[in-house]
């Protein structure tokens, strides 16, 4: 069965899955090779009990026992889960050693223990530069996108306010628990998360599956991958997706591939493709039901331990992942 004929069944209730084949029909600069597909399947089986350990140890990190403030933490966290790579030449950003998603967590972690209010909506609303350089600040290179992530706080804080009573978990509550709604409910509000691929917006209700313990999110199995930059590194080292000569020389190089330009957008659309017919390959080889979601975590787990002689990932400055 070919890549088309493979398409025609999906559930694709955002329509990320047929804009992404789309994309990928056409494409000048990715290609997708399917005899890769194997290799990282068998990958993945070999990791998955690696992995649900190490998501179980992740819920535990990050609850702490209130739901209210567990909810507001992963939305205001995924507000600004974007963009950590320095420029080329530059250290990391770093937070108490840690750096990336989890430099990000360690800045908020902090927050809390000094008692700043950041899971406040009234807070937010007015969150200010002197604010975020406090919030984000770290070793190494400034945090990139400082000021767009402020502007993503105050954002955050004023439509809580407006339409939320300044609780996120009301706008689970109004999504009826339910992935799908709750993406739209937010891509429909909150305008920084508005990314043709709902990258951010995806992940946001997929976080919630590690710390609701007595509420589900449903049709999480709906989601697709959260096209980024790590994917289609692992995607890449495992020859599921090939640049042309002129886009491998760019990002080999590091150098910058604009956001919104065909290469980026066929990156992250043959991302998607991709993880679409590995959660296939996955199924028929009986490994069951892995839905994109878990898919696109097991292969962002595999990627923190790539090594420094790994190609690199795209370098592309924007705030949707």
């Amino acid at each position: 069965m070919g890549v088309a004929a493979q398409y025609k069944t999906m559930n694709d209730p955002l329509g990320i899955l047929k804009a992404s084949k789309n994309v990928t029909d056409t494409a000048k600069y990715v290609t997708i090779r399917e005899g890769g597909l194997d290799s990282l399947a068998e990958k993945i089986k070999e990791v998955l009990d690696g992995y649900k350990k190490w998501s179980s140890g992740l819920a535990e990190k990050i609850t702490t026992g209130n739901l209210k403030d567990d909810v507001q933490f992963v939305f205001i966290e995924n507000a600004v889960n974007f963009c950590f790579w320095p420029d080329k030449g530059q250290p990391k950003w770093e937070v108490n050693g840690r750096s990336g998603w989890n430099g990000l967590r360690a800045c908020f972690e902090r927050a809390l223990a000094e008692r700043v209010p950041i899971l406040d909506a009234n807070y937010l609303s007015s969150f200010s530069e002197k604010d975020g350089q406090y919030l984000f600040r770290g070793k190494g290179s400034e945090i990139p996108l400082l000021k767009e992530r402020i502007q993503n706080l105050r954002e955050a804080g004023l439509v809580l306010l407006e339409k939320y009573d300044g609780q996120f978990l009301n706008a689970v509550e109004e999504s009826g628990f339910d992935a799908i709604s709750l993406v739209k409910l937010i891509t429909d509000n909150f305008p920084s998360f508005q990314d043709p691929f709902l990258k951010r917006a995806q992940i946001t209700a997929n976080d919630l599956m590690y710390i609701l313990k007595d509420k589900k999110i449903d049709r999480l199995d709906e989601l697709t991958a959260f096209a980024d930059y790590k994917l289609p590194q692992v995607l890449r080292m495992f020859g599921i997706i090939q640049y042309n000569e002129e886009l491998a020389e760019k990002i080999d190089n590091m150098a910058d591939i604009p956001h919104d330009s065909r290469e980026e957008i066929e990156i992250r659309a043959a991302t998607v493709c991709s993880i679409e017919l590995l959660r296939q390959r996955l199924g028929l080889t009986g490994q069951g039901n892995l839905p994109a979601n878990i898919i696109d975590n097991i292969i962002w787990m595999l990627s923190q331990e790539i090594t420094g002689e790994t190609k690199p990932y795209h370098r592309t400055r924007t705030i949707y992942y």
